[in-house]
């Protein structure tokens, strides 16, 4: 895996695990606004997906 692609790949983990926290966050401290919960999600889906394209790029996946 090229050093670039590795820090790229790191960063977006990092990215995914903010947005967890920001979720669990925003869950704990407020009632559950479906709106609100819908857009993490799909933040958090895109941060996985960006990771997979990575991973798929350099042959892990």
């Amino acid at each position: 895996m090229k050093q670039d692609n590795l820090k790229l790949a790191q960063k977006g983990i990092d990215d995914a695990l903010d947005t967890i926290d920001s979720l669990e966050k925003t869950i704990k401290e407020t009632p559950l606004i479906k709106d609100i919960l819908k857009d993490r999600f799909y933040i958090l889906s895109k941060k996985v997906d960006e990771i997979e394209d990575i991973l798929k790029n350099e042959g892990i996946l």
